[in-house]
């Protein structure tokens, strides 16, 4: 059950207005209004989508440039002094205080000598979004990811962003992986948009892949992909660990998160994600269905290698409270409909042992400086591989039958 025990009961009109403030706050290019925790008001942050991108797509759709390369129609109108762009792309070049570069590179190192670990993240990541119930109905209004879609290519697509974070020059403004996590924005802002013009948005309690969903994700694919890297046999460091928490703490400004909802710290930024995936947790039909759909899904895949039953074993294990962290006492497996089954539950322990005993080699300098570079060269193989030669497009997809890139 949804909750915000900071922000009292209010009136409809007092959380409209609440809601209408930080709708202007948000169309503050790169603002850094910081406020005490308790008083970051997620309540009404859940009903505010991203307004500098919206405003920009009006203009784009207005002027019939969604057509051909968004990105790149987006940087004309700023070239040409069109207001929405420039304001536009002020946030998405904005360099919050906390961000640093610099101590971002001993994350990446970290994951590139992870293959295993990084690879199955997804496994984790997507369903850990669903324990929202506005991430899951998006998720499957889209039709990308669920059993009807085309999961792979939607998968693949989406790694492209993951393994692209890994590259931290290119991830500072103007990079090419910067540039990518700038097209998944766009992307989430055409499906926002599409939504809404369709009518038929049925949760009115959340906006459609809104300000608390894009900053909720900091964690999911931060602290918690270590997890999962650990789990999967990686050694990681605490300068490691909170380096690639960094690293995901910005790709969620980037992706149009305010700096309300991120910490400054990393003790910040975590008890800013527990309230926030407290929040959101609700059961619902579409979270259990999109979660089968991950299952069925990475069966399917050739990168993978394993049984459906094994596939279910490796989400139940890495959904697990411990391994989530910010949601205790919660029964968030079966919630999500995963049933126990315990011989695959005891081969996937006996692979972890397995994994973690082997990793142990790559404490050794040397052989850890090998791991590091074709860790990272294995990764892009295998999501090249994934696309099959067709390149990630980051478009939306048709809302109620019609197009959103239109």
């Amino acid at each position: 059950m949804r909750n915000n025990s900071v922000i009292a009961a209010q009136s409809p009109e007092a959380l409209a207005e609440r809601v209408a403030r930080l709708n202007r706050l948000a169309a503050e290019p790169g603002a850094e209004h910081y406020l005490n925790l308790e008083e970051v008001d997620i309540e009404a942050w859940n009903l505010v989508g991203d307004p500098l991108c919206e405003a920009l797509f009006q203009v784009l759709r207005e002027r019939k440039l969604l057509a051909g390369d968004i990105y790149e129609n987006a940087r004309k109108l700023q070239a040409e002094g069109e207001a929405a762009a420039i304001a536009f792309f002020a946030d998405v070049e904005a360099v919050p205080a906390w961000a640093d570069f610099e101590a971002m590179r001993v994350g990446a190192s970290m994951a590139c000598r992870n293959p295993v670990g990084m690879l199955f993240g997804m496994h984790g990541g997507l369903p850990f979004t669903y324990i929202d119930p506005a991430t899951a109905l998006v998720m499957g209004g889209t039709g990308r990811l669920s059993r009807s879609g085309d999961f792979r290519r939607r998968y693949w697509e989406t790694a492209t962003g993951f393994v692209g974070a890994l590259d931290v020059d290119g991830m500072k403004p103007g990079g090419a992986s910067w540039e990518k996590w700038v097209r998944i924005r766009f992307l989430h802002t055409m499906i926002r948009m599409g939504i809404l013009r369709s009518g038929r948005w049925s949760l009115p309690t959340a906006m459609p892949i809104g300000q608390v969903a894009s900053a909720a994700t900091a964690h999911i694919f931060g602290p918690f992909r270590v997890n999962i890297i650990r789990y999967f046999g990686g050694a990681v460091s605490r300068e490691e660990e909170d380096s690639f928490a960094l690293m995901w703490r910005w790709v969620a400004r980037i992706e149009g998160a305010n700096n309300q909802l991120l910490g400054r710290t990393h003790a910040e930024q975590f008890r800013l994600q527990s309230r926030m995936h407290q929040f959101l947790y609700e059961k619902s039909p579409a979270a259990i269905e999109m979660t089968a759909s991950v299952v069925e899904g990475s069966a399917t895949m050739k990168a993978f290698l394993l049984p459906q039953r094994m596939h279910a074993a490796i989400v139940r294990r890495l959904l697990s409270e411990e391994m989530m962290q910010t949601l205790p006492g919660r029964d968030v497996p079966g919630d999500l409909g995963l049933p126990v089954d315990r011989p695959a539950g005891i081969a996937l322990a006996a692979l972890s042992v397995a994994l973690k005993a082997v990793n142990q080699v790559t404490r050794i300098p040397v052989v850890k400086r090998l791991a590091e570079r074709h860790g990272q060269r294995l990764i892009n193989h295998v999501v090249e591989r994934g696309l099959d030669g067709m390149k990630a497009e980051y478009r939306g997809t048709p809302v109620a039958g019609r197009p959103t890139d239109q």
